[in-house]
């Protein structure tokens, strides 16, 4: 088996075993999380296929590259191939193969087959397949049985009742408490939020009762395992010491001491009967005792299918009850159904994982209008869906055509592109090369024909070019101004007018020989084609600007790579300036800028040590103190052109603020969760669910205010007030009426 070796800024190595796939970058999640810079957030991902290990790049920022170049598509990989992302370097290794691990199981004779694979979400968005479902060894019982006793956890080191531990990678020690029900997951409205492909959005639901914790699998599409077996929609109850596995995130069952106790919740003192398949080492004939149970539960489903229809047929169906994704009969909130399905529809229209699953999110977001047909919110997306899914096809149909050399149809397919797209901007490149082929190949029989006087031949050859050629003349130079009249030959008089350019009044000469009552010729607007009014290039701005500063190429390089996020490559470059004692006049400014420069990555790091640990509270202070530095390196364009720092540092706490305050609120602390994603608010207004957080507070420190009956109450509301709603200064003023202290 194939070992990736990664080689750190620093120059130590780690080695990953690649088995089926691993995704490389800097969010928490990523199975190889690269945390230096010029990496993105889902940068790259590597898989195996056939025996040959391929490496993609995932939309990165700056690039993948292999052998120095710039990979557009999955490309193979050898021992002797160097990939390179951001401050990393990769190689490929051989290794022998291993029989376990985290991703995978061993296939033994006579195991059962992998579990099948659902294709939840389609498209883009499919949640990743494990490569097989671990399974254990005939005859070895579960680990934790029913009298299994986990040891007492420390004074004030956890939760006092029930809880799910981490045991793998960045989940490693997390804790999770168990009340009421609890929803597993990779997205909100999860209570224990995964962030991993292998786990569904709505992957598993656990419930704590007076009895114990029962967990069933939600139809997720690698499925959930207990102990090594996968578990079905049927509620299966929990014990101390039991391994549950979410995709390939594996988490440890704890209860406390007292419950742990207890002889058995199945029974009493008799050990607890067998709830998954035999291990094999009970004795009897196991085929007769598996016929056995499948003839159990086939009488028992029957049982219940027929009381199901009883009732059904009793009792009238209300609108709460749904079929959803918690499962049948679940009384379900629908103001908050329709915030998870436009948070849904949100995450498949989104292109910050990937390419967007625009079908995907028109299907989500139509189910919310069958819920309110009237939901702006859904509306909107709605629009915007439609308008980029047609842009997307319309692009990827041009696209195809320039690589059938077919570029006047291309040109056709990408002038149908709106600039409000996403993809316009990505349609004008292949554009302008679709163009560049059609006027070279136009241009030349135009001249041609117009030359021999064969008019019928020349008119749409010349027009085919003087579409495109026109797009980017002003208009004084395409038609007379308003009060002339256009006259094509002969000496002009007053009020007459003739366009300037010759080849483009021999164009209008000839299509007045071949029809003389043509309409007047107009420019066809094609807005891909226009290079005017574009938005230009944040990374040229910067560069202008820096070379304004900055005389020396060094140094220029040095604050290119910082603005890139290279932190590393920027102080070597640095680094060089001061090594060369002929520009000792710089060293100066070059040692202030590798001190900016390495305080910011510095500051950096620990906030997303902290971001990553769950705990934007505590990133909060250097992050805010990175982006004061970052703004005296950046002046002017720290705002206007952020730099991956300052970029990476808004996005990231206000998704963290999001997610943490998600946590308390469904714990229903909202004063703590207010107090968080007023925080995230702080940093980054842009994010649209914290937007709807902050007016969710704004709207409960209004009413907690207005229902205050005294000074202690105050306090409350301004941890719930957001900044510019007003709210605080009704606070003021109320406790200079109560003479609050």
């Amino acid at each position: 088996m194939a070992t990736l070796v990664v080689r750190l800024p620093d120059g130590t190595e780690n080695e990953h075993e690649v088995v089926g796939e691993l995704k490389l970058g800097r969010q928490q999640g990523c199975d190889i999380l690269l945390t230096e810079g010029g990496v993105s957030r889902t940068h790259a991902r590597v898989f195996t296929e056939a025996g040959t290990v391929f490496i993609e790049d995932l939309g990165s920022a700056n690039g993948t590259f292999v052998n120095g170049e710039a990979i557009t598509e999955p490309t193979a990989l050898t021992p002797q191939s160097e990939v390179v992302l951001g401050d990393y370097t990769l190689s490929l290794k051989a290794a022998p193969a291993r029989t376990s691990g985290a991703r995978r199981a061993a296939k033994s004779a006579g195991s059962e087959p992998p579990m099948p694979v659902g294709g939840e979400g389609g498209g883009a968005r499919a949640t990743r397949a494990l490569p097989s479902v671990k399974s254990k060894p005939a005859g070895a019982p579960p680990p934790g049985g029913a009298l299994a006793k986990r040891p007492k956890p420390a004074a004030g080191g956890g939760a006092s009742g029930p809880l799910l531990r981490g045991t793998v990678g960045p989940w490693a020690g997390k804790t999770y408490p168990l009340k009421g029900k609890v929803l597993v997951g990779r997205l909100p409205p999860a209570a224990i939020i995964l962030e991993d492909d292998s786990v569904s959005r709505k992957h598993a639901e656990l419930e704590a009762t007076g009895r114990g914790v029962l967990v069933r699998d939600l139809g997720s599409a690698n499925g959930t395992l207990l102990n090594g077996d996968p578990l079905g929609p049927e509620p299966v109850e929990l014990q101390p010491g039991d391994q549950l596995q979410f995709g390939v995130i594996e988490l440890t069952f704890e209860a406390p001491e007292e419950e742990a106790a207890v002889p058995s919740r199945r029974g009493a003192g008799a050990p607890p009967p067998t709830r998954r398949r035999d291990a094999g080492g009970g004795g009897g004939d196991p085929e007769a005792a598996r016929r056995k149970k499948l003839f159990v539960a086939g009488g028992g489903l029957v049982a219940v299918l027929l009381v199901a229809g009883v009732v059904k047929v009793m009792m009238p169906s209300t609108p709460a009850e749904t079929n959803g994704p918690m499962g049948p009969g679940v009384q379900v909130d629908p103001a908050q159904q329709i915030s998870d399905l436009l948070s849904e529809c949100r995450s498949f229209a989104s292109s910050e994982l990937g390419a967007p699953n625009w079908a995907k999110a028109e299907q989500i977001c139509s189910q919310v209008l069958d819920l309110d047909p009237i939901n702006t919110d859904a509306n909107t997306l709605i629009r915007r869906i439609k308008l980029e899914k047609e842009a997307y096809e319309n692009f990827s149909t041009g696209e195809k055509l320039v690589q059938r050399l077919k570029p006047e149809e291309a040109l056709a397919s990408f002038r149908k592109i709106p600039r409000e797209s996403e993809y316009f901007r990505r349609a004008r490149s292949k554009a302008s090369e679709a163009a560049e082929q059609v006027t070279k190949r136009a241009l030349d029989d135009c001249k041609r024909y117009l030359n021999n006087s064969q008019w019928s031949a020349a008119v749409p050859r010349c027009q085919t070019y003087m579409a495109v050629w026109c797009q980017n003349q002003p208009r004084e130079d395409l038609q007379p101004p308003l009060g002339y009249t256009l006259k094509l030959d002969g000496r002009l008089r007053r009020n007459e007018w003739r366009p300037k350019d010759p080849l483009f009044v021999k164009f209008l000469i000839s299509r007045q020989k071949l029809d003389p009552n043509s309409i007047p010729w107009t420019c066809p607007v094609a807005e891909v084609l226009n290079q005017e009014n574009l938005p230009t290039d944040p990374k040229m701005v910067v560069l202008e600007s820096v070379k304004q500063r900055y005389p020396n190429k060094l140094m220029q390089a040095a604050m290119m790579d910082y603005w890139s996020g290279r932190g590393s490559e920027a102080l070597a470059t640095l680094q060089k300036l001061r090594a060369n004692y002929e520009s000792s006049a710089l060293h100066g400014a070059a040692d202030e800028m590798m001190k900016t420069m390495s305080t910011v990555d510095q500051l950096f790091k620990g906030g997303q040590s902290y971001l990553a640990a769950d705990d934007p509270e505590k990133a909060s202070e250097p992050l805010r103190e990175a982006l004061e530095v970052d703004k005296s390196l950046m002046l002017d364009l720290a705002e206007s052109k952020p730099s991956f720092y300052r970029r990476s540092i808004l996005q990231d706490m206000a998704d963290k603020a999001y997610q943490r305050g998600r946590h308390w609120a469904d714990r229903e602390d909202n004063r703590r969760a207010c107090r968080v994603w007023k925080l995230g608010f702080s940093f980054y207004a842009g994010n649209a669910d914290l937007n709807k957080a902050a007016g969710f507070c704004s709207t409960l420190a209004l009413n907690t205010f207005r229902g205050a009956g005294g000074c202690p109450d105050l306090a409350a509301v301004l941890d719930l007030a957001v900044k510019g709603d007003g709210v605080e200064e009704m606070v003021e003023a109320k406790k200079r009426e109560w003479k609050c202290n």
